[in-house]
């Protein structure tokens, strides 16, 4: 994630984050206005993009299998209901882990993210000739970290309406008799807001070149993202992306022009600025990048590393008691996010607790995926057990 990020099981929608106190700046410091150009040279020849058409696209067999148990049933007035009910059953050994799949692939291999289940949903929607539209939903994002990447998921259904609209109908004039087909169906959320078909399409190949580019193939990954772009211009997660893929194919300032690009268009974007935030420091302009951090963490509800970054500053300077909130607050809202029960033991250990340092390491053990933080944290659960402090 090879160099590469765990997927998490709920991982639809993809962003990439590079990741690495005075007064704030206003937004318009970060941001510029003129649309730079990307640096085609640098990523060889264009590679083939799938269209729409071969997005959604199914085979004869899949076909044949939905004509199969569509022909079982009665009449065609709840055809959004029947193709419901048909993906529910096809679907029943589904395996949602892993990657963005076309139709006819998350359909012949039984598996893929929520992205390709809404791709399969949509593909059975254009054969019936059915409306559909997708939901954006409002769920507390997932982060998980290796090196210099930060993979963050949120999640997005498909709603499917029937064949003729019902006299119940919701405010846009849409039937309220719709069904909808959706990754965790039970699962407590609320939608955020409707996405459009071309934002869609922009997703799928966003999923993709971010997936191809943690496979190490960041040519194709920039020809897939570039092709998001022009679908859907100005997208804040597909800029980013691409500032991502410039910045570790070595070209910072195309880089940093995207980003800037981008925040003048999306000024609070978080993802933006934490990726603004590392560029810069890594470039060695600490002040900048100290007020893009500033910033960051006077955001609400932003990724937690630049909160960790703190903390971690904080603990160093002895001041203990402040970098233990952070690392509290952390875990309350985020408990799977290792790091922080990592942090939160090693402040422990320093201000003498031994018992809670090792609580907190077990606790960034059992919640640690890579081998190297597996070996990371037995190796100082081992120093705490046996007594030993640093």
């Amino acid at each position: 994630m090879r160099n590469r990020l765990m997927r998490p099981l709920t991982a639809c929608l993809l962003i990439l984050l590079a990741a690495g106190c005075a007064t704030p700046p206003s937004t318009a410091e970060f941001g510029h206005t003129e649309r730079p150009e990307l640096n085609r040279a640098l990523f060889g020849e264009p590679v083939h993009i799938p269209g729409a058409d071969e997005i959604f696209a199914l085979s004869a067999g899949q076909i044949a299998a939905l004509d199969e148990f569509l022909s079982r049933q009665n009449g065609d007035s709840d055809l959004h209901w029947q193709l419901a009910r048909f993906i529910d059953g096809h679907l029943a050994n589904f395996d949602y882990w892993g990657n963005t799949l076309t139709a006819s692939e998350a359909l012949q291999d039984q598996q893929g993210n929520c992205m390709s289940l809404a791709v399969v949903t949509t593909a059975f929607t254009r054969h019936l000739g059915l409306e559909h539209d997708f939901q954006l939903m409002r769920t507390p994002p997932t982060f998980e970290r290796q090196s210099d990447l930060v993979l963050v998921s949120d999640h997005v259904r498909t709603r499917i309406y029937p064949p003729v609209a019902d006299e119940e109908q919701d405010h846009s004039g849409r039937p309220t008799r719709r069904a909808i087909i959706d990754y965790f169906p039970t699962r407590r959320r609320q939608p955020s807001r409707q996405v459009s078909n071309d934002e869609f399409l922009a997703m799928f190949y966003r999923n993709v070149a971010a997936e191809m580019m943690l496979d190490g193939e960041l040519d194709k990954a920039f020809w897939l993202v570039e092709r998001a772009d022009a679908v859907d211009p100005d997208n804040a997660s597909v800029r980013n992306l691409l500032a991502v893929i410039h910045r570790r194919a070595g070209d910072h300032d195309t880089a940093e022009a995207l980003l800037r690009h981008a925040l003048g268009l999306h000024p609070n974007d978080v993802n933006l600025l934490h990726n603004l935030h590392a560029l810069l420091d890594n470039r060695g302009r600490g002040d900048e990048a100290q007020a893009v951090l500033e910033r960051l963490a006077r955001l609400p509800d932003h990724n937690p590393y630049p909160r960790l970054m703190l903390a971690r500053e904080l603990a160093d300077s002895g001041q203990l008691r402040r970098a233990l909130n952070i690392y509290e607050a952390v875990t309350e809202k985020l408990p799977y996010l290792h790091e922080a029960y990592w942090g939160m033991a090693i402040v422990r250990d320093k201000q003498g607790d031994q018992a809670g340092a090792r609580q907190a390491m077990e606790k960034a053990l059992e919640l640690a995926s890579a081998p190297r933080h597996e070996r990371l944290y037995t190796a100082k659960l081992d120093s705490l057990k046996a007594g030993r402090t640093r």
